[in-house]
């Protein structure tokens, strides 16, 4: 059985033996809670977790090559839908990561799936060139113009009014509306943030009245395929995120562990504010090794 030491106190009134609903084996030294959390596996949100922008977080390769030689199954989950997985694969192993791709799901990956699954045969409307790619290389015609048959709203750093203005046409025309994700905004660094696919996906909504599928977090179709995939146990799983709103509700929702890291996109104060508590908390990544006794 494995120690995490949990970051968070128990709430007032609340008994130890039944902390957020784990088991507790005791209390360390410094008065933090230590919990008999069984993980065998962990997925790892990328944007904010592992880097930001084109700057990896400090020692978070080394993190991830410790965790990998105890033998936790390691996989990827993130919500950026403008790239190929392939393309986030070599992203990860030039900031020094071992990564492959039967680990990686990205939310374009996702969006192929969906649309080869549910809607065989349909043209799509893809914003970026990358979410073009992974569309393309599942079998999927891409027709951007007013005409397409499935219209999916993602990151597009060069997006257009043009682009949008054949978007909408073709979502109030039948089309059907996906969208890759619904994050409002993506770290970069120094801490700066931009806007997210979540912006372009508002814009498509307001505009057409209509509401679309979601297929990244933190809707649970991505994790159904790594559970489906892999033989996951969801309650031996971790999620480490650093969204709320998509990693720990999505793990809260769905049955997994959760870990909250501070390096990205929410901020600690948040938890109170939005009620999602997570597991535990670490300021990076880097810190998770020490936690998994």
């Amino acid at each position: 059985m494995l120690q995490i030491r949990c970051l968070f106190r128990p709430k007032k009134g609340r008994q130890p033996c039944a902390w957020n609903g784990l088991a507790v084996s005791g209390i360390n030294k410094y008065g933090s809670v230590i919990l008999a959390m069984e993980i065998k596996n962990i997925i790892f949100d990328m944007d904010g977790v592992l880097h930001r922008g084109k700057t990896p977080i400090p020692d978070a390769a080394d993190a991830l090559g410790e965790l990998r030689k105890r033998g936790f199954g390691i996989f990827f989950l993130t919500n950026n839908g403008e790239h190929p997985r392939e393309f986030f694969v070599e992203r990860l192993r030039g900031f020094g990561f071992e990564a492959y791709v039967d680990e990686m799901y990205s939310s374009s990956y996702g969006t192929a799936r969906y649309i080869s699954e549910k809607f065989p045969g349909k043209s799509a409307f893809a914003f970026s060139r990358g979410m073009q790619e992974e569309l393309e290389k599942n079998g999927i015609k891409i027709d951007n113009s007013n005409k397409a048959e499935v219209v999916v709203a993602s990151l597009d750093v060069h997006l257009s009014y043009d682009k949008l203005v054949a978007a909408f046409q073709a979502i109030i025309g039948g089309g059907v509306f996906l969208a890759s994700n619904e994050d409002a905004s993506y770290p970069v660094e120094n801490g700066v943030l931009k806007p997210g696919a979540g912006a372009i996906t508002a814009a498509l909504e307001k505009s057409t009245g209509r509401k679309p599928i979601i297929i990244g977090k933190p809707q649970p179709y991505l994790l159904d395929i790594i559970v489906k995939e892999h033989g996951l146990e969801k309650g031996k799983t971790l999620m480490v995120g650093d969204r709320l709103e998509t990693d720990i509700l999505m793990a809260k929702q769905e049955g997994l562990k959760s870990c909250f890291v501070l390096s990205g996109v929410s901020r600690k104060e948040e938890v109170e504010e939005t009620g999602l508590e997570p597991d535990f908390v670490l300021d990076s990544v880097a810190g998770l090794p020490g936690i998994l006794d």
